[in-house]
């Protein structure tokens, strides 16, 4: 399983903490409608670098930061920020597919309309374990298209 994990310089990776299961692939299915990322095939050019790959790699570089804004966001109580770095995940997330991990996004958007963070942080925790699974499916679909 993988985890995000934010150092104290503030950079972030993800982390293999302990090896997959063998229900894990099984475990994603559904975390990424791989049509859209399929949808894009359309817009590659001949010759060039696989665009799905390139999309995956960003959105795998920089979930990990939005995460990390999130959560900083939290601890402080900074309901701008909170909703910045969630649209801002909801958004890509949405484009290449990941669509729980977008609509739980948007929910931690709305978390803070009210000055109220008591439910961000079980959010945040639901938004991470979804990302997980979006991350094992990006992983795949790279993984075919090299």
């Amino acid at each position: 399983m993988s985890i995000i994990r934010v150092d104290a310089d503030r950079s972030t990776h993800w982390e293999l903490v302990s090896p997959a299961h063998a229900g894990a692939d099984a475990a994603a299915l559904g975390a990424v409608d791989v049509a859209v990322l399929d949808g894009f095939a359309a817009l590659q050019a001949e010759g060039e670098p696989d665009l799905i790959v390139e999309l995956i790699d960003l959105y795998l570089e920089d979930a990990p930061r939005k995460v990390a804004s999130m959560l900083e966001a939290v601890a402080l109580a900074d309901e701008g920020a909170l909703g910045r770095a969630a649209h801002s995940l909801k958004g890509s997330s949405a484009s290449l597919g990941a669509g729980q991990v977008a609509a739980l996004c948007g929910e931690l958007e709305r978390t803070g309309d009210d000055g109220s963070f008591e439910w961000a942080g079980a959010l945040l925790a639901r938004m991470g374990q979804e990302l997980e699974r979006a991350r094992r499916v990006f992983a795949a679909e790279r993984q075919k298209r090299l």
